[in-house]
């Protein structure tokens, strides 16, 4: 019995040996992580701000000229976006209006910032301000509503598409009851 207990045990401690050393199985390097599409919070706000207000400034040129040649917003705005656009710079055009002046906006806080897949998000409230700005029907009488409101809160969202900057305007949505 002593003796198969021997041959069993050299058997094992064999068998074991064969599996230490040897060839060891190659290992593939790590995979660098995505370089982030801005380095801060602040880097990513900055950016979106500077976003939204190139939009605006676009936005405002074509409201100014009364809808014309509206697909000058394309390269600010999501295709998403871009339908909606142009639907509301049309019916700015069929009513004969355009918009004098100058709509002006605020950074208030950065609501959120994400990467997800490659592509960025920025979420950030802003206050809008329309007080320098009129509505003109044809014949250059102010039509703004009165009861307009001219300040009002909104959420805006922009984000890079395809992983390439820059931010283009999502949505920039007004918050019901709030002012600033």
């Amino acid at each position: 019995m002593r003796t198969l207990v021997g041959t069993v045990a050299l058997a094992g401690v064999l068998l074991l040996a064969g599996c230490d050393g040897g060839t060891p199985i190659p290992t593939l390097p790590p995979t660098p992580s995505a370089t982030p599409i801005f380095a801060s919070e602040e880097e990513a706000l900055a950016a979106a701000e500077q976003a939204y207000e190139a939009y605006r400034e676009m936005s405002d040129l074509i409201s100014g000229e009364g809808g014309v040649e509206p697909e000058r917003i394309a390269p600010y705005v999501t295709d998403d976006r871009l339908t909606d656009e142009l639907r509301g710079f049309q019916t700015l055009r069929e009513a004969g209006l355009r918009i004098a002046g100058e709509a002006t906006f605020k950074v208030l806080d950065l609501q959120r910032y994400e990467e997800v897949a490659g592509d960025a998000e920025v979420v950030f409230y802003a206050c809008s301000d329309l007080s320098g700005s009129r509505v003109l029907d044809a014949n250059g009488v102010d039509v703004t509503p009165v009861d307009r409101v001219d300040r009002l809160v909104l959420e805006v969202v922009v984000r890079t598409v395809g992983g390439s900057k820059p931010l283009l305007l999502e949505s920039d949505n007004s918050w019901p009851g709030e002012t600033c």
